[in-house]
């Protein structure tokens, strides 16, 4: 008899799950190839059989599901661990040697996508000799459009920023989710380039304009940039080799010649190519590869419809031919965590091989919803590789879609980093991270104090408050995981009515969380605050005991994430004085809140309210 509310399938399915986790091979083999169990099925936290399997410790069940029914080792559940992360953390010795042998090198050689977590969107990559730099949208935040390099492709550094001074920026008057779109690195002759658009407010003159800069280093500084008038978005330069140069932007991939220097136009946009399924083409690349230049684009707009595609052609102006194989990329399984796979720019290697990397969102999962709802970490950087077909197209991963775990480009301590970690430009890099605020922050609002070789950061604060685009006094960093704790330390100023300093949980003007030390009337106090859309959907306030806290004394306020969940607590000499909990954050997402554009992830960090100085002596963060 079926038990209530299960299917003859979801039952079946279950007692080969069963098997396999108690290494019953026999059994596993009876129900799978004699009973109606569905071997695509997952659990609800997205576990295959596989894993299962695994946890037996049986390499013979492994192998079954493996070679004869097909269960990939590298597919994560919705906590990104794949079955062999599971055999390794297990310590499962029989399966790790059975799948060391079966892929031809060992665990310790593997890479988990993203490789960039946090808001790391719209990735450009260029190599110059063995030295590999990235670019990422930033929007309305600054610096803008870090410098990243890496001599692994796995670990990433800032080195620098494209626009590192805010009269060049033009962010002012932006909203959230304007700002700096879908940056382009590129390298020629000696020098490199960026480019990206600049988005503008709807109610503006020229909403879209091209942004153009240059260096001879990579991390810069940058020359003052030259915005040129096109309506497209995502530009990328592309150098042929007779020395000519050429931006490529949407609508599809429209091209226009450039000066020598690309700081101003030579001919109108002529379209080269619409796309193959017609849906926002956008994020165009050209690669001039054996015989044809390849034209990459990304398509079907930036939800889980998204993907790239390629074309080429024998000429620079086209006709372009679709490939066959298109698209090269996407995510089919529309319940795995990693999803909205597109706009990637491939790289090639010094020893010959090629990559591409590729923005992606991790969906975050929560219990009821048969899909993921809220990528809160905003879209990421992930990297496959690309390899060439026999008729000269380019697949990426095989056309198996992206890749949760893979082969390391390089063996493990092959390549190191070059230690360039000090950015030219930018805000003080703080406890080692690298800070942004929403539009920038004018400099004398900054600083480092040193007291007893502890370096204490100084953030001015503002009249105001975080909903408006004025207010600049937030010093944030990107959120890189689902699940994480963070804690800074401040001194208590004196404070009057409607003053506040603390932890903040950062979305936009239109979205965020305050944590922090304030004042109502007379007293001091805790108060926790969230702004959703239009106004505080919560306001909390809670005064100091008698004596408990006074001027000039140290507190820590520690902000644990938990999915959605966020528990705030504040600490006076280890003591616990104060916590609250938030069930539900949505809000600090994409998804999470319609209003203006939204494409950018949570951030956290500091904030201060009022025109006085928030010190702050300490802050720290760490994955749970």
């Amino acid at each position: 008899m079926e038990q209530q509310g299960k299917t003859m399938e979801e039952l079946r399915t279950e007692e080969v799950w069963k098997a396999a986790e108690a290494g019953d091979l026999e059994e596993m083999r009876r129900l799978i190839e004699n009973t109606a169990a569905n071997m695509q099925a997952r659990d609800e936290e997205y576990g295959s059989a596989l894993h299962y399997g695994v946890l037996s410790g049986n390499a013979d069940v492994v192998r079954y599901l493996v070679e004869r029914v097909g269960l990939n080792p590298l597919s994560a559940n919705h906590k990104g661990e794949t079955p062999w992360d599971l055999a390794y953390r297990e310590n499962k010795g029989e399966v790790l040697d059975y799948l060391k042998q079966r892929f031809g090198f060992p665990y310790e050689e593997t890479y988990h996508n993203p490789v960039r977590r946090g808001f790391y969107p719209d990735p450009s990559i260029v190599a110059v000799g063995e030295d590999y730099y990235m670019v990422n949208s930033t929007f309305m935040f600054f610096p803008c459009i870090p410098v990243s390099h890496s001599r692994d492709l796995i670990h990433w550094e800032v080195i620098g920023y494209g626009i590192t001074r805010p009269e060049w920026a033009r962010l002012d008057e932006l909203d959230g989710g304007m700002g700096y779109w879908a940056p382009d690195i590129s390298y020629c002759d000696g020098r490199f380039y960026i480019t990206a658009t600049l988005r503008r407010n709807d109610d503006m003159e020229k909403r879209r304009v091209q942004m153009v800069t240059s260096s001879d280093r990579p991390e810069g500084p940058y020359d003052e940039p030259v915005f040129l008038d096109d309506d497209g978005i995502d530009p990328s330069i592309f150098h042929d080799s007779d020395g000519r140069k050429y931006m490529v932007l949407n609508r599809g991939a429209r091209i226009r010649e450039l000066s020598g220097d690309c700081r101003s136009f030579l001919t109108p946009g002529v379209l080269l190519w619409y796309g193959d399924c017609k849906r926002k083409p956008e994020g165009p690349h050209i690669l001039k590869y054996n015989g044809y230049y390849y034209l990459f684009q990304a398509e079907g707009g930036t939800g889980r419809g998204h993907q790239v595609t390629v074309a080429r052609s024998r000429t620079l102006m086209g006709p372009y031919e679709p490939s066959p194989y298109n698209p090269i990329l996407h995510q089919w399984d529309k319940g795995a965590l990693i999803q909205c796979c597109g706009h990637g720019k491939p790289v090639q290697l010094s020893d010959g091989r090629w990559y591409m990397v590729y923005l992606c969102l991790r969906m975050l999962k929560e219990k009821g919803r048969e899909l993921g709802a809220y990528g809160i970490l905003g879209r990421e950087t992930s990297l496959d590789p690309l390899t060439w077909t026999e008729d000269g197209w380019p697949l990426i991963n095989r056309g198996r879609g992206p890749s949760d775990q893979q082969r390391l480009p390089f063996k493990k301590g092959s390549k190191e980093l070059s230690g360039r970690n000090q950015a030219l430009g930018g805000y003080p890099a703080w406890k080692g991270r690298q800070w942004m605020t929403p539009r920038p922050l004018k400099e004398e609002r900054l600083g480092i104090r040193t007291e007893a070789e502890e370096e204490h950061f100084m953030l001015k604060g503002q009249e105001g408050d975080l909903n408006s685009k004025e207010f600049r006094s937030i010093f944030v960093i990107r959120q890189e995981s689902f699940d994480l704790e963070a804690q800074c330390e401040l001194v208590v100023p004196g404070l009057e009515e409607e003053q506040s300093l603390g932890v903040t949980c950062y979305y936009d003007e239109n979205s965020y969380i305050q944590y922090g030390v304030g004042r109502k009337g007379n007293s001091l106090g805790i108060l926790l605050k969230e702004y959703v859309g239009e106004g505080y959907v919560s306001h909390s306030f809670t005064p100091f005991k008698d004596k408990e806290v006074s001027e000039g004394q140290r507190i820590r306020l520690c902000m644990r994430a938990q999915g959605l969940a966020r528990t705030f607590s504040a600490v006076i000499s280890q003591k616990v004085i104060d916590s609250r909990r938030l069930e539900h954050t949505a809000y600090l997402s994409s998804e999470g809140l319609k209003k203006g554009k939204r494409f950018t992830g949570a951030t956290l960090g500091l904030y201060v309210r009022g025109e006085l100085w928030g010190e702050f002596t300490d802050w720290e963060e760490r994955r749970l």
